[in-house]
């Protein structure tokens, strides 16, 4: 009986034995405190049209679990230390030399609503070579996220020509210097900046209120989706603007009602605005005619969200714009309808 349970032990020593040489070779996941930071680009992309002056991407941290446990989301939790984030502009389009189109460059964080990093006189240390397209920046501790802003010359692209080429600058982080921070960057996502042809449909154009039937057209066309201009007269309005963005469709109704907002501590008095606004969903670009299409979600009353979609083609006519859309919401649509517009 002895030798039995002598042998059964050295079974079991050996067992355990093998279970520990097996967990020598098993990585434990990071946890908590464990896992590094991350930083990010916070965008994909941006665009303005040709004559824009100034450009700027985001570098943000990405969310993490909670410490606090408050968020089953999840939530930005800043930094401690101040740290050194690399970037570089990997890859342009349109011209010969980065130093052409850059001009200056500058970095800060928003403290609140009305101030800025640069307003306090606080230093990130922006570098930035317009020959290398390398350049550096301090992201500090106790901020979610930094905005650094390239100065443009606003000359360069600005011509009366429908161009066929892209114009671009892309950009990626590669490295950080973290110190005792446990901080990766993201190198693989890239921002990319789009210079935009204001000879194609991009930029804004206006409705001539005073014609009647334009008036009732785009009263019909978009009251589908907004009770307050269905209801809005013409002489409640001042004027009706509607402009092709970098993805994204808006139109903006400035109404002769005013009303008195705080500016920063400044007291004005300003226009009400009712704005519509919709992500292109699809938009033919460099040409002078071609489809469009834009779609958003609307809340509901019982707080569910019901899609409507505008749907048609455009055609840009000297400085007129010809847009002909119809509007599906709710199951109701609207026929379709054209929509004259003047740049």
């Amino acid at each position: 009986m002895k030798k039995l349970r002598y042998s059964v032990l050295s079974l079991l020593i050996l067992a355990l034995m093998a279970c520990d040489k097996e967990n020598d070779n098993v990585i434990k996941p990071l946890t908590g405190d464990n896992f590094p930071q991350i930083l990010n680009l916070a965008d994909e992309g941006d665009g303005e049209i040709e004559d824009e002056d100034k450009f700027s991407f985001k570098i943000t941290l990405a969310d993490r679990v909670d410490p606090d446990g408050e968020s089953l989301e999840g939530r930005i939790v800043p930094l401690k230390k101040t740290v050194r984030v690399n970037f570089e502009v990997t890859d342009f389009e349109g011209f010969n030399n980065l130093n052409e189109y850059i001009e200056d460059a500058a970095a800060f964080y928003e403290i609140d609503d009305c101030t800025t990093s640069e307003d306090e006189g606080i230093d990130l240390h922006l570098t930035f070579d317009r020959t290398t397209g390398k350049g550096s920046v301090d992201f500090p501790a106790g901020v979610e996220e930094i905005e650094v802003e390239f100065e443009t010359n606003p000359d360069l692209f600005d011509d009366k020509v429908l161009n066929a080429d892209d114009r671009k600058i892309e950009i990626q982080l590669t490295a950080v210097q973290a110190g005792e921070e446990k901080v990766v960057v993201n190198t693989a996502n890239k921002f990319e900046y789009l210079v935009l042809d204001d000879e194609s449909i991009y930029g804004s154009y206006e409705l001539d209120i005073e014609d009647a039937a334009q008036f009732q057209k785009f009263i019909t066309l978009f009251g589908l989706i907004n009770e307050d201009v269905k209801g809005l007269k013409a002489d409640d309005v001042e004027e009706i603007e509607i402009e092709f963005q970098y993805g994204e469709f808006k139109a903006v109704i400035v109404l002769k009602e005013t009303e008195q907002v705080d500016e920063c501590g400044d007291i004005e008095t300003v226009n009400k605005e009712i704005e519509i606004e919709g992500g292109i969903e699809e938009l033919d670009e460099k040409t002078l005619a071609g489809a469009v299409e834009f779609a958003d979600d609307i809340e509901q009353e019982d707080g569910s969200e019901q899609e409507f979609k505008y749907s048609g083609k455009f055609k840009i006519v000297g400085k007129n714009l010809e847009l002909t859309l119809q509007g599906e919401y709710n199951d109701d649509e609207t026929d379709k309808i054209t929509l004259v517009l003047k740049k």
